[in-house]
This record gives structure tokens, C-alpha cells and sequence, in this order.
């Protein structure tokens, strides 16, 4: 297989790496934290570690360019359908600002490039972690891989447990939300979105189910 370079799409979705802002997240969360009861010192040391953790980690993706991510590929395509399952991921819900993780399942039909099975999971990553609902991180994963990569057609089932459910409410853990997510040319072909739906579903939890939640 021969690696060739795209040129990335305009419209990619890259903040620069001066987003998120620290030092401004920092003196935001010393304020939340000092209101919440902490002393100043207290307040001071957590905001300075919870600055570090949400602009490395937990939001590290508004600096990644998932055009970037997708521009070496292989352009000897053979073989059919696509499918990377079990990438554990992270994100944090933007309704509560609290985690959601699990795992997602992806798959596409290319068209004339393929990916690198490593390059898939980065983009998992790319759009995770940042602030987002689920339905719509799904909805990203595919869509950029039909218009970035060319698929003729994409999808995304995602497995969630959500910690606004768990923290929250009745506090019970254990439902899991599953989503799905079709995209390209070939998003609204029943045949292609079955065949998706049973190959990722080998690997999904006999307990998930689509969950309705209160937001």
C-alpha cells in the first residue's frame, strides 16, 4: 500500500492552541471554588489543578485538527467495509459539565482512501474531548469521516454511562446510553445501516439500550 497526502479541508474544526484558555479557566474555577466554601489557599492550589486537567485532558481536542488527522491515508483500497469497535473514550457533557465514557464502535465504507486503524481512534479522541452532547459526538465521528475521508458511507454507535445520571437523581449506576449515527452517501441506505448495526453490534453491551434522559 502506497501513502498518500490529502490536503486538508477548509472548515476543519481547529481552535489553536490558545484555546481552551487556562489561565482564564484558573482564575474562573478560583472564584467557583472559593464560592463552593474552600478557603483561599485551598480554592487557589485546586483551581491551578483543575485548570491543568480540563485544558490537557479533558478538552485537549479543541486544539487537535481532525483534516490533519485524516490526511495520510492508503490509497489502495480493497476489501469492503470498515470496523474499529471497543475505543474507550472520554467527554464531558456540556448540559452539566460532567463526564460521559465508554466506548465507541466505529465503521465505514470507503471510497478511494482508507485510513490507518490507529488514525481512526485519534479522531475518536479529537472530537471526545471536548464539550459536547453524546447524540452529537456520534454525529461528528461519521459525518468527518464521509466528507474528510470521502467513505461513501460512515457510522458511529457510541455506549455511554453518564455521570449527571449517576451523580444526580436516584444516583443508581449502571444504565448505559447507546447512541447512533449514520453519514455519507449511502447514511440512508437500510442495507448498509444494518450491516453497520450487526457487525458493531457484536461487540456492543447486551445491557445497553437508547436511554431518554432529563437535560
Amino acid at each position: 500500500m502506497r501513502l498518500t497526502l490529502s490536503t486538508p479541508s477548509p472548515g476543519s474544526g481547529l481552535r489553536g492552541t490558545d484555546r481552551p484558555d487556562r489561565e482564564a479557566m484558573q482564575a474562573a474555577m478560583t472564584r467557583f471554588l472559593a464560592a463552593a466554601g474552600l478557603d483561599a489557599a485551598a480554592a487557589s492550589d485546586a483551581a491551578a489543578r483543575s485548570a491543568a486537567a480540563w485544558t490537557d485532558d479533558l478538552l485537549s481536542g479543541y486544539r487537535e485538527d481532525p483534516a490533519r488527522i485524516m490526511e495520510t491515508t492508503f490509497d489502495e483500497v480493497q476489501g469492503d467495509l470498515v470496523t474499529l469497535s471497543c475505543i474507550p473514550f472520554v467527554s464531558v457533557c456540556s448540559h452539566h459539565l460532567l463526564p460521559f465514557f465508554g466506548q465507541a464502535h466505529v465503521a465505514y465504507l470507503p471510497g478511494d482512501r482508507l485510513l490507518g486503524l490507529g488514525r481512526l481512534e485519534e479522531l475518536v479522541h479529537c472530537f471526545s474531548r471536548r464539550l459536547q452532547l453524546q447524540e452529537n459526538l456520534g454525529h461528528e465521528i461519521a459525518a468527518n469521516l464521509a466528507a474528510g475521508l470521502g467513505a461513501r458511507g460512515a457510522a458511529c454507535v457510541l455506549e455511554a454511562e453518564h455521570l449527571c445520571v449517576f451523580a444526580r437523581g436516584k444516583r443508581q449506576r449502571g444504565p448505559v446510553t447507546r447512541t447512533t449515527a449514520f453519514a455519507g452517501d449511502m447514511g440512508d441506505d437500510q442495507h448498509f445501516r444494518q450491516e453497520c448495526l450487526a457487525l458493531l453490534g457484536n461487540f456492543a453491551s447486551p445491557a445497553a439500550a437508547s436511554e431518554e434522559r432529563e437535560r
